[in-house]
């Protein structure tokens, strides 16, 4: 799917709720695109990228998004669910970090980098939007992909740092299967307060 059109279908969600609006949970592919955080310099965005590159109002640095990459979109009023933003980012993590762990007991969720890893390989990313009116954006799975765009950059602003996906760490999960645990962790994390995932 298009990334600048689910961006703004997300804001204008965000923006337009009203009391009674229903949390989603939204689990997608986007097209072939790079996007950088309110945090990224860009002098450090290469010139010439083999996709298109474009800003995001999320927080992180510079990622990648394309086919075989599993992305979650939180949209919750977490104010009304009575939830503190730094609660709300914590559960939102180890709800994803719930669904790829039991694959590989070598995965790590670092907080301070914002990300699971395997070994000093990221397999998910976090980048989330916080605001007044509740929180939008939310987190990239590597499933199965093409990764050589990732070397075209420098991942989340860390050299230090690879991409990889879970099929070249030889986990075998399915696609529905692996969106039915996406769905399920954030739930039970939320404990239901999540009313609808599509």
């Amino acid at each position: 799917m298009d990334y600048e059109e689910i961006a703004v279908r997300m804001k204008s969600f965000n923006e337009e709720r009203g009391e009674e609006t229903e949390d989603e949970i939204w689990v997608l592919e986007h097209n072939s695109v790079y996007t950088y955080g309110v945090s990224t310099d860009l002098r450090n965005i290469p010139a010439q990228l083999p996709y298109p590159v474009l800003s995001s109002d999320r927080g992180g640095k510079i990622t990648y998004h394309g086919p075989g990459q599993l992305v979650v979109y939180i949209l919750m009023d977490f104010h009304r669910a009575s939830i503190k933003p730094r609660e709300f980012i914590r559960k939102f993590q180890s709800s994803i970090f719930k669904t790829v762990s039991p694959y590989c007991k070598e995965f790590i969720l670092n907080e301070d980098e914002a990300g699971i890893f395997f070994k000093d390989q990221k397999v998910a990313s976090f980048g989330l939007k916080m605001t007044k009116s509740g929180s939008y954006h939310g987190a990239a799975i590597n499933h199965d992909m093409n990764l050589d765009a990732w070397n075209e950059i420098v991942i989340c602003g860390n050299p230090d740092h690879q991409a990889i996906d879970l099929r070249s760490i030889g986990v075998s999960i399915d696609r529905d299967e692996l969106i039915g645990e996406v769905k399920k962790n954030i739930l039970l994390e939320f404990e239901s307060q999540i009313l609808k995932a599509s």
